[in-house]
């Protein structure tokens, strides 16, 4: 069996697509959540998750959630203001359906695959919308796979960056982001699952348009940040945004 792991798709359909070209005939998909947010194309990525992705393999992440929910997503200092801009423009453009779709979306599902229990989630298992948690921090990692029973395989997104690494009998997995990578690579990022083994990949898509894009949703500013971000493979730096005001976020 050959299946595609994708996370932090974050509306960014030409990088979907990217990835979808290059991963080629899969017999499935496992979302990792994140779908919608940061990017100019939530609708085509929705769809593209009702159509393709079978229910129970994907889950919800913060970012759906909050769009899902009306909520805050609990981002990160940097990126608190570029979220709440980029929520009001997504907000407008999803349909109730897709909606009601992100809102309802599981935080965490177990399966086997083959021979192996796999559990998924976006962040961590014991914070399943939010906890953050790096590739290096073992002892973590320790406790986060014996909340998820210790399965075969512990799969996460989240950090936008991409990983694989063994914790006693299960093997942690991060696809990366496609539509955001923050490693300093801005290639889409995902893995493939193939008979029991996990391998990352990354795939090259134009950036430059979805810049172009980025234009049309947001402030000048909102959109420059974001776009650097794409095309660097960067984070942005900062601690000092202020506040949101999401109780009057639409």
């Amino acid at each position: 069996m050959k299946l595609l792991l994708v996370a932090d798709l974050h509306a960014n359909w030409p990088a979907l697509r990217a990835v979808l070209a290059a991963a080629g005939s899969v017999d499935g998909v496992l979302c990792l959540g994140d779908i919608v947010n940061y990017g100019p194309h939530p609708m085509p990525c929705v769809e593209w998750a009702q159509r393709r992705v079978r229910p129970g393999w994907i889950v919800q992440g913060n970012h759906d959630h909050a769009l899902g929910r009306g909520a805050d997503p609990r981002c990160s200092a940097p990126y608190r203001v570029l979220a709440a801009a980029m929520q009001r423009y997504t907000t407008g453009q999803l349909t109730p359906a897709a909606k009601e779709f992100l809102a309802n979306l599981p935080s965490g599902e177990s399966h086997h695959v083959e021979n192996a229990r796999i559990f998924l989630c976006h962040a961590v298992p014991s914070d399943r919308l939010y906890g953050y948690v790096q590739a290096d921090d073992a002892a973590r990692w320790v406790r986060e796979c014996a909340l998820a029973g210790n399965p075969d395989f512990v799969v996460v997104g989240h950090t936008h960056r991409p990983f694989i690494r063994q914790i006693g009998g299960t093997t942690v997995v991060n696809p990366g982001s496609v539509g955001q990578p923050k490693d300093g690579d801005a290639r889409a990022s995902y893995a493939l699952w193939h008979h029991g083994k996990m391998t990352l990949h990354r795939a090259t898509y134009d950036i430059a348009a979805v810049a172009r894009d980025l234009a049309a949703c947001a402030s000048r500013t909102v959109s420059l940040a974001l776009s650097r971000v794409l095309l660097t493979g960067g984070i942005l730096s900062g601690n000092t945004e202020p506040e949101i005001p999401w109780s009057r976020v639409p």
